[in-house]
């Protein structure tokens, strides 16, 4: 299923990754991955989905923040840049995209060399 409407990212629930909880660079938990969003032209993992229970909240977090992947996904990113990630339901926009790059200061994947 795309995600977007220019057609370039896809939902894909993969077994290694699916349910691992996601940690903060302060050790916060920050939910657990449901999906992977991919980008199937540049064979490239773009976000993970996130599920935070506690908050009943869905968000995307760029591959860009993950440090690590072992029994967790360890990121660099704080819960509080977290909290302020649009929520996401269904599609991605490229202004929520924007927003993400720019909470925690980095150029998005689109724009990179």
């Amino acid at each position: 299923m795309w995600l977007d409407h220019q057609k370039t990212l896809l939902a894909n629930r993969d077994r290694d990754t699916w349910q691992l909880p996601v940690i903060s660079c302060s050790g916060d938990y920050l939910g657990n991955v449901v999906a992977q969003v991919v980008e199937p032209s540049q064979y490239m993992i773009r976000y993970f989905l996130i599920y935070n229970p506690q908050q009943n909240r869905r968000f995307l977090l760029p591959l860009d923040c993950v440090i690590a992947i072992d029994d967790h996904i360890q990121s660099n990113v704080e819960k509080e840049q977290v909290l302020q990630f649009p929520h996401f339901t269904d599609e991605i926009f490229r202004d929520d995209e924007r927003e993400i790059y720019q909470i925690i200061s980095q150029p998005p994947y689109w724009e990179e060399d």
